[in-house]
């Protein structure tokens, strides 16, 4: 069976245990003996990351798992990792060093000095350095021909800058403090600050190559930005998936891309790979990632009770796939290991404020409105429907016993109360419906709205078609627009949706931008053109109420505040402001989910989480580091 680990540690060094890397695969030994690859010593860095994960293991075997959709990219990230200059551990609390081998910030949190690993080098063999770094912050985030910088890289309004010290040295300064900068840095956002190899890139800049048309033409695209992000792809956007050409820093490399047309993806190991383990040995371990890509959720299940995936839970850890998962464990080899939900719902639904239909917009930007709407939901039978009871209704924001912790903002208007919500609609001039019984808006047009929901979240598909029925005998009717994830985030971006209802990493986990309590990035999906306003520093968007602007007011208090108790007491300000608006609301706290491990797959630590702040079991619980035992 499947060996968990069982140690609590996470040992992240370089030089402090003079590492050398001694091992390596037995085809990448092959290579160097045929001098078609430097020795392994050269190629991991001198300063490699020793990575004490369990037993040290032996290499080979594959690792097959199941893509929900050729547009999943989110499985990939999951799978593969986004490596930025630091990460999470484990316990989900201490940052550690990663790309980075160490930082030092400074006392007034204005200046974070990152010290990048000797001798490290890209997939392809070429040196990462801090040319690598000005490119990506000069050249591609701090340029606005290319699009405008993520809030991950600013202090409030003002922008990073950066000031290279030397070829592994550099720092990043802000006009103030920026309390929150190296948790966004351990996010998928903050690695692009080493995600673009400049030696190959540049090729796709208008800076560094005058003749740029044919290539475009060549790929098809409509300008150099296009282009650019087809050849070097985004950490967080699908295309990064698209190009097997691309140095990486990951611990596999694509070679059968994740594109329209695939009915399987691949990778490899990457020889150049900077990680070790306690023996000295070169990382990952297993050599071979095979992704198969379906297009419904009961094939993935079925999948996975045949024992065709050695580790998988998204797309099959629907509540109501767990006892057939459960009986299937013999027949398929396999055993069941949990996913522990960390966010503070599992199923965030989000009205769009910004909606460019003035009647719908009039209308949900009543509070009365949304209030009607939680009230009209009985969470208990969507808890108990779709999640095999597995749930506690909530609204939103940080849990019971956490500093954050909001009561307001957690537990107001949870109560299912049909008779209260009719009688909000009718105040608010719904008081007519159709022959079907939906309400009647303003111009006579029924209440009938669309909830987007990604593909990749089968069991909120399932709770969304219980709100339906509920909300349906408050004369509301919705219909379930189920898509992929990119085109979820178009949608969203564009404010082209009515609602939309996904998963709301909603803790103020560290890392979070507080996307629950203001709109401030892409998952503020309740008003993103109110982020725009703000993202852009008011050059496009919609300007937003004076409510929100104080809301901004107090963001950029908390991110120039270097002092805990005094961030504490900005974010309740900032969570009752949120409570008193009541902009989007809840249905259950995550409920924690199940997938399956092969038996057999060694190193594989319990106590995996479920959360978009970083991605899982990458980066934190090291796939790297698992091996087949025998």
């Amino acid at each position: 069976m499947s060996r968990v680990a069982t140690a609590i540690g996470l040992v992240c060094l370089g030089t402090a245990l003079q590492a050398q890397a001694k091992g390596e695969r037995p085809e990448f030994a092959a290579l160097v003996a045929s001098g078609d690859l430097p020795p392994v010593a050269e190629r991991v860095s001198d300063e490699p990351q020793v990575v004490d994960f369990g037993d040290v293991g032996t290499y080979g075997g594959k690792w097959r798992f199941g893509l929900a959709s050729s547009g999943d990219d989110g499985t990939m990230r999951q799978h593969v990792g986004t490596n930025g200059l630091v990460r999470w551990h484990h316990n989900r609390e201490d940052l550690i060093p990663n790309v980075a081998r160490g930082w030092d910030v400074s006392e007034d949190g204005t200046e974070f000095t990152f010290y990048l690993r000797k001798g490290m080098r890209w997939s392809d063999g070429a040196p990462l350095t801090t040319e690598d770094v000005a490119f990506a912050i000069n050249d591609v985030l701090l340029n606005s021909d290319y699009g405008a910088l993520s809030t991950r890289f600013k202090a409030g309004e003002d922008p990073m800058s950066l000031e290279v010290i030397d070829e592994t040295t550099f720092k990043i300064v802000f006009p103030r403090a920026n309390g929150e900068f190296l948790g966004q840095m351990a996010r998928e956002e903050g690695a692009a600050i080493v995600f673009y190899a400049k030696h190959y890139c540049a090729t796709f800049h208008p800076d560094y190559n005058d003749n740029l048309q044919p290539l475009i033409d060549a790929a098809g695209a409509s300008d150099w930005q296009t282009l650019f992000v087809q050849k070097c792809g985004d950490p967080t956007e699908g295309q990064r998936w698209l190009n097997p050409e691309r140095p990486v820093l990951d611990p596999w490399v694509m070679e059968n891309p994740l594109d329209g047309g695939a009915t399987v993806v691949t990778l490899s190991a990457n020889p150049y790979f900077w990680q070790v383990d306690a023996a000295g040995n070169q990382l990952p371990y297993i050599g071979a990632l095979e992704g198969r890509i379906f297009q419904d959720p009961e094939a993935m299940t079925l999948a996975a009770i045949a024992g065709q995936f050695d580790f998988q839970a998204r797309g099959i850890d629907a509540a109501a796939n767990r006892p057939v998962l459960a009986d299937n464990r013999d027949a398929g080899d396999y055993q069941l290991y949990e996913v522990v939900g960390v966010g503070g719902n599992y199923n965030w639904i989000q009205p769009n404020l910004n909606h460019k239909d003035p009647v719908i917009a009039n209308l949900f930007n009543q509070k009365d409105f949304r209030i009607a709407l939680s009230i009209g939901m009985d969470r208990q039978e969507v808890i108990d429907t779709a999640l095999l009871g597995d749930g506690t209704p909530w609204q939103t924001g940080p849990w019971e016993g956490k500093k954050l912790y909001n009561e307001r903002l957690a537990t107001q208007y949870l109560e299912y109360d049909p008779e209260k919500a009719n009688a909000l609609l009718d105040g608010l001039g719904l008081d007519q419906r159709n022959d079907e019984g939906i309400r009647l808006m303003s111009d006579g047009r029924p209440a009938r709205f669309l909830i987007d929901i990604r593909n990749t979240y089968p069991q909120i598909i399932d709770m969304i078609q219980v709100v339906r029925a509920q909300w349906a005998e408050i004369g509301i009717a919705i219909d379930l627009n189920v898509v992929d994830r990119s085109l979820h985030k178009l949608r969203s971006a564009n404010a082209d949706h009515d609602f939309t209802a996904d998963s709301g990493n909603t803790t103020l986990s560290p890392g979070q931008l507080p996307s629950a309590l203001l709109p401030i990035d892409d998952s503020s999906r309740h008003a993103p053109l109110w982020t725009e306003w703000y993202t852009t520093g008011g050059a496009s968007g919609v300007e937003p109420p004076e409510h929100v602007k104080k809301r901004y007011e107090i963001w950029e208090a908390i991110n120039s505040n270097v002092d805990p108790d005094r961030r504490v007491t900005l974010y309740q300000q900032l969570s009752d402001i949120a409570a008193e608006e009541f902009e989007a609301f809840g249905v259950t706290k995550n409920p924690s989910t199940y997938g399956v491990v092969k038996n057999g797959l060694m190193n594989v630590l319990p106590g995996m989480v479920s959360t978009s702040q970083w991605p899982s079991p990458a980066n934190v619980f090291m796939p790297q580091s698992w091996y087949w035992n025998g």
